[in-house]
């Protein structure tokens, strides 16, 4: 397929559904992104000495905390077909493991709807009539080319231990934060899966990077405005971008409730009667 998930989402969030694009600096800051002190400048306390096993301890646990999440959302997207950023608003369920399904909306219209059981995604762009379906293993190959926005990629970012698997770890220690590096040492080989920048002082992850089997970067993931939930640690404010694309997205997150009971079935939502179905693995 020429044109990528991401690119027809954007496109038609502009032309058909009239979200709004503004000539705004983009969603993150440049030093976000950059310099690590721009974040880590607005935390303050004991920097705490702790072992790499610690360190995946307190991620495990804080993790297991969380079962579900549902909360509204503010969404920003750019990418260089735009002429600046594109907001819209909308919603994020999520439920551990790997199920999420993000709706992005305008004035009452739907912008996009997608969603993943963790096994397959779903994309459904009303303005077009089409969804597009697939298993996530075989949109992460195609991303690993095109590297458009994944709903795989984003429940990820809601199971950060998830990035580490069950790969072998290192750990870089710098003066305020711990980077954790998830590396695939099979068949002889040595190469770096993803990475876990974590606050010494309040062991919150603040920055996750992951990667293709090539060695370049897939994702990169910046976590902010950290509140607790009923004893869970989460960011309200996440940025992604996809590098090779220059392609991101942000979300705001608001009226967090989490570990509340879901409806499976939210996660894999009827097909519409009139849209065309689009299996991206043929």
């Amino acid at each position: 397929m020429k044109s990528s998930i991401i690119q027809r989402l954007f496109l038609f969030s502009i032309v058909v559904s009239g979200c709004a694009s503004s000539s705004k600096t983009g969603i993150t800051q440049r030093s976000i992104w950059e310099d690590t002190s721009a974040i880590l400048n607005n935390t303050g306390g004991e920097v705490q000495n702790l072992s790499l096993q610690q360190i995946k301890d307190v991620l495990i646990a804080n993790n297991s905390k969380l079962a579900t999440l549902k909360a509204k959302a503010r969404i920003t997207l750019t990418a260089p077909e735009l002429n600046g950023p594109v907001t819209c608003t909308g919603f994020i369920v999520y439920e551990t493991p790997g199920h999420l399904r993000t709706i992005g909306s305008k004035l009452a219209t739907t912008i996009f709807d997608m969603s993943t059981d963790g096994n397959n995604f779903r994309v459904y762009v009303p303005s077009e009539k089409k969804v597009f379906m697939g298993s996530c293993s075989t949109l992460h190959r195609k991303n690993s080319a095109e590297t458009g926005i994944s709903p795989e990629d984003m429940a990820r970012l809601f199971n950060l231990k998830d990035i580490l698997g069950d790969e072998s770890t290192v750990l870089e220690i710098w003066p305020h934060y711990w980077v954790v590096h998830a590396v695939d040492t099979t068949e002889g080989k040595i190469n770096l899966k993803g990475k876990l920048l974590i606050d010494r002082i309040n062991a919150d992850t603040f920055r996750c990077e992951t990667f293709n089997p090539d060695g370049s970067v897939r994702l990169q993931a910046v976590f902010t405005n950290y509140s607790t939930f009923e004893y869970c640690r989460l960011p309200q404010r996440i940025d992604v971008r996809w590098p090779s694309r220059d392609a991101s997205i942000g979300i705001t997150l608001s009226e967090i409730i989490i570990n509340s009971q879901l409806d499976p079935k939210i996660f894999t939502p009827a097909m519409p009667n009139d849209a065309e179905i689009v299996h991206l693995e043929n």
